[in-house]
């Protein structure tokens, strides 16, 4: 599906009196936290992005035509090492996560930001220094889940999990324990 970069970003782009930017959207545990790549708060679409500046880095971000799962990453950097331990127990592999590019002039967005990545968040990777700490997310997009092994069972017990009414498994383990002897 091709997507189309919102009119008056193309137009403003063209005056070079803008400023580009990054948003992100990240689930944890207990909140979303919504975050850009300025200082101060910037309010889109009825939510506050709070201003990270320069300590948040996005890795690089990738597309192809072919079916290939690519991922990306963001860093969170000058962490202060009192708070990594709450840091890391708010952080759920699997969480969602959203990245935009905007357009920001006086303090403003201008039209809609265009989404460059929607995914799930991996394990954090943590890198220590003298006096902060560094938090890397690896997000990955929901196809990578096509690789994976899905851990279904065809039981009773696993499809009552799912839809509870449903008898359609009653009889298959009872079939494990039956003996059938072919030909004789």
């Amino acid at each position: 599906m091709p997507r189309q970069l919102d009119t008056s970003m193309a137009t403003a782009m063209t005056t070079g009196s803008v400023s580009p930017i990054f948003m992100a959207q990240l689930s944890f545990k207990t909140s979303q936290q919504y975050i850009w790549t300025g200082v101060g708060n910037l309010v889109w679409s009825g939510l506050t992005f709070t201003g990270v500046g320069s300590f948040a880095k996005i890795g690089t971000i990738s597309e192809g035509t072919d079916v290939t799962a690519y991922g990306t990453t963001v860093t969170l950097s000058g962490i202060d090492p009192v708070f990594l331990g709450d840091s890391l127990t708010e952080m759920v592999p699997g969480a969602q996560a959203t990245l935009w590019f905007a357009l920001i002039q006086n303090g403003v967005i201008i039209g809609n930001p265009f989404q460059i990545f929607a995914g799930t968040m991996d394990k954090p990777i943590i890198s220590m220094g003298p006096t902060t700490a560094s938090i890397t997310l690896a997000l990955e997009t929901k196809l990578l889940d096509l690789s994976r092994a899905s851990n279904r069972r065809y039981t009773q017990a696993e499809q009552r999990i799912r839809y509870p009414t449903d008898t359609a498994f009653a009889g298959v383990e009872i079939l494990n324990d039956q003996a059938i002897n072919w030909g004789s």
